[in-house]
Order: structure tokens, then C-alpha cells, then sequence
């Protein structure tokens, strides 16, 4: 057993080294690059360099998503494997060609760095720690660092997804108030895009890609399915319908998209209300907790302390 995790923690100690180097010569490269170009426009050299932490991140995430596109060139995921993560990072807002080396990368960094970790310092810190537990430490650590990117992935994508869903209404009304204005279904998904920019990136976003593959793509329907089936919310189903229906039947688009507006911004009041109607059953349990103890002691205490009283004196 120590034989293994002695050959487990050689190997990976290895490829640690081997990503450190790798990251250190493209950041001396880096450095020797912006040096270059400081000396061009500043040669007495009185300015600061301001983007050095910046390099150094966009260069160890270039390292990391190196390790994650190296496993995948290699065959060792399955092509059902790739898509599910791809859907998995579309649904989250990520986007570029290394999203998906840098989340490999990212689970293998760490399935095999914690556990060095884990085996270094933790008999360092606590020095009462039984063998069997050292034996079991690394491999719990492992599978956890194997397992936090996917944590990690599941709450970007429902904070991504909530967002979404809240700035969908806003985004009906900017393109109610283009299309009303005469604008076409393209420069108003456009619009939508720089208006809710700062208000909403999510939405934004979306809706900046849409119009980039609408610019690309030339069959329109496609563009559109995949505003609806790219994050998977209802609403955005519901958004892409409706425009494929206007474009087939020739409906009116602002009457269309301001209903659908309705429709999402009554639904949304209704989840409220549902969820304040829930909360006097979810308090509850604290308030017998925490709240009603207070009260039996405040109301019943002075009466529990005269009677101890009376039956002390009578004893």
C-alpha cells in the first residue's frame, strides 16, 4: 500500500513539475515580450507594469487547459462524455475552444495535487492522526478534488440559469420597443445585447450569440432553436416558438413578444407568491426552536422561581 501511494504521489508530483515548467517558460517569454514593448513606448522606463498578475493567470490557466486538451486529444474520453460537458458549459455561460481543457485540466490538477497536499501537511499540523487514516486520506482527498469542479459547475450553471431567468422579461421588453420602432427581429436581438449589457451580462450574452450565429448561420430557425434549447429554461423555449412562429405565419412580432412578456412576468409573480406562502410553514420549526423556549421562559420564569421558593422555605 505505501508502495502504491508512494508511486501514486512520484507520478503526480511529476506532472506538477512538468505543468510548473511549462507555465514559468511561456511566463518568462510573457515577460520578455511586455519588456520589449514598455521599452518601445516608454524607453526611460517610468512606467509600471499593471497587467503582471493578469499574465501570470491568463498563462497558468493556458497550462491547465493544455493538461485538459492533451487528455482529450488522446482519446480517453468518450465523444457522449465531450458533448455532455460541452452542453454542461454552454448551459453555464462559458464559452472559447479551451473551456473544456480547462475543466479537465482542473479535475486532474487537483485529483492529483490535494492529495500531496493532504499527505505533506496534514501530519504537520495534527500529529496525532492513526495510520489508518493516512492510508484512507489521500484517495477521500482525490475523489474530492475530482469532484469540486463538478460542485463547482452545478452552482455557476443555477446562478447562471437564475439570472436568466430574471432578466428574460427585460429583454421582451427592449425587443417590444425595437420592433416598434420598425427595427427587424436581427438588429433587435442586437439591441438586446448592448442595452442589458450591464444590467443583466447573462442575458446579454445570450443574446449576443444569437445574433452572432445569425449573422453566420444562414438558416434562421437553427439560430433561433438554439436560444431556446442552449440554457434549457422554459422561457427561452417559449421565446424562440414564438419567433419561428411570427417568421412561418407572418404574426405580428410585437404583439407576440409582449404577451409572451405578460405571460413571463405573471408566472414569475406567481413563483413569489407561492414562495412567501410557503415561508409561515418553513418558519415553523424555528420558531418552536427558537423563539417559543424564549417566550416560556419569560412569561413562565418568575412563576417557577417563587414556587422553587415556597418549597424551600417549606422544607
Amino acid at each position: 500500500m505505501n508502495r502504491v501511494l508512494l508511486a501514486g504521489g512520484f507520478v503526480s508530483l511529476t506532472l506538477v513539475m512538468a505543468t510548473a515548467s511549462v507555465a514559468l517558460v511561456a511566463l518568462q517569454r510573457q515577460r520578455r515580450f511586455l519588456d520589449r514593448v514598455r521599452l518601445l513606448h516608454d524607453p526611460d522606463g517610468r512606467a509600471v507594469p499593471a497587467a503582471g498578475i493578469r499574465e501570470f493567470r491568463a498563462t497558468s490557466v493556458r497550462a491547465v487547459a493544455g493538461i485538459g486538451q492533451w487528455i482529450v486529444k488522446r482519446g480517453l474520453l468518450s465523444t457522449g462524455t465531450l458533448d455532455e460537458l460541452r452542453e454542461s458549459l454552454a448551459s453555464t455561460g462559458v464559452q472559447g475552444t479551451n473551456a473544456i481543457g480547462l475543466f479537465i485540466g482542473a479535475k486532474i490538477l487537483l485529483a492529483t495535487i490535494s492529495p500531496i497536499l493532504a499527505i505533506v501537511l496534514l501530519p504537520r499540523v495534527f500529529s496525532s492522526i492513526s495510520p489508518f487514516f493516512l492510508r484512507v486520506l489521500p484517495a477521500g482527498v482525490a475523489i474530492a478534488g475530482l469532484l469540486l469542479p463538478d460542485y463547482v459547475l452545478r452552482a455557476r450553471r443555477n446562478a447562471y440559469l437564475k439570472q436568466l431567468e430574471a432578466g428574460l422579461p427585460d429583454a421582451l421588453d427592449v425587443m417590444v420597443i425595437c420592433t416598434q420602432a420598425g427595427v427587424g427581429l436581427g438588429p433587435a436581438i442586437v439591441q438586446v445585447g448592448v442595452e442589458l449589457e450591464h444590467a443583466n451580462p447573462a442575458v446579454a450574452g445570450e443574446f449576443t450569440r444569437t445574433a452572432h450565429e445569425l449573422g453566420v448561420i444562414a438558416d434562421t430557425r437553427l439560430a433561433l432553436g438554439n436560444l431556446g434549447s442552449r440554457s434549457g429554461l422554459d422561457g427561452f423555449k417559449r421565446l424562440a416558438a414564438t419567433l419561428l412562429q411570427t417568421q412561418q405565419y407572418g404574426t405580428p412580432i410585437t404583439d407576440a413578444l409582449r404577451g409572451l412578456s405578460v405571460e413571463l412576468r405573471h408566472e414569475m409573480l406567481t413563483r413569489y407568491e407561492a414562495g412567501a406562502a410557503r415561508l409561515g410553514v418553513l418558519l415553523t420549526l424555528p420558531t418552536l426552536l427558537f423563539i417559543m423556549p424564549c417566550v416560556f421562559l419569560v412569561a413562565g420564569g418568575p412563576a417557577a422561581i417563587q414556587v422553587m421558593h415556597a418549597f424551600a422555605r417549606h422544607h
